[in-house]
């Protein structure tokens, strides 16, 4: 009988059965996402997820190997979906915004990718084949070279820098120190101090700083 190696030691194939016929590597694949968006990494192991599917954990180690290789085949998948943003808008600024965005909006719907990916040393990886869109439009905007390079690599320090900290900080966050300086200072604009104890608009400063960015790197292509 063939047989798939485990942490546990080798697994047997699992004898084909009414429950077991039917499942497929993306079946357990979605079940897997669904546990990680729902109870976390630490949520996710091979009994829970036979238990989800409701099969034994041999079909579940027959279909996606051991759960070092179910998580690296979870992130495969995420970078392909990442890899598959398309570009909106008819300039250069507009279309890299449009990516760059995206991307942002598709980790903040994952809110365990990070920590996926932080967990298999993958980091950025997740973002490879969304580089290379990104690449090509730099390229279709005239930026060649070591300007290239190092557009590319600001946009994406900007992005991954953005998500982590944002990853880091409360729903609710202010700017540090804010509450204990904002109303007893009598020097300052009203507007100003109530603005700030209401908390910073991430989407906003995420905008300008990226508009910022690309008009600078992209000058008037």
């Amino acid at each position: 009988m063939s047989k798939v190696v485990s942490s546990d030691g080798p697994v047997a194939a699992p004898s084909i059965n009414r429950t077991a016929r039917g499942m497929t590597t993306e079946a357990v694949l979605a079940a897997a996402t669904d546990i990680l968006e729902r109870d976390g990494l630490l949520g996710l192991s091979m009994r829970s997820l036979a238990t989800e599917l409701g099969v034994s954990t041999s079909t579940v180690y027959w279909h996606v190997g051991t759960r070092d290789e179910l998580l690296d085949k979870l992130i495969e998948q995420i970078t392909d979906q990442l890899g598959n943003v398309q570009p909106e808008g008819r300039g250069p600024a507009a279309r890299i915004g449009s990516i760059v965005r995206s991307l942002l909006n598709e980790v903040r719907a994952r809110p365990q990718l990070i920590s996926l990916s932080a967990t298999r040393g993958r980091g950025e990886a997740i973002f490879t084949k969304a580089q290379v869109a990104l690449a090509h439009e730099l390229a279709a905007a005239g930026v060649h070279g070591e300007d290239a390079a190092f557009a590319l690599s600001t946009i994406l320090f900007h992005l991954g820098g953005f998500v982590l900290l944002e990853h880091s900080l409360s729903h609710d966050y202010r700017v540090r120190g804010v509450t204990q300086w904002a109303e007893e200072d009598q020097e300052l604009d009203p507007a100003m101090s109530a603005s700030l104890r209401r908390g910073a608009n991430l989407d906003r400063v995420f905008d300008f700083t990226l508009e910022a960015i690309l008009r600078d790197l992209l000058g008037d292509a």
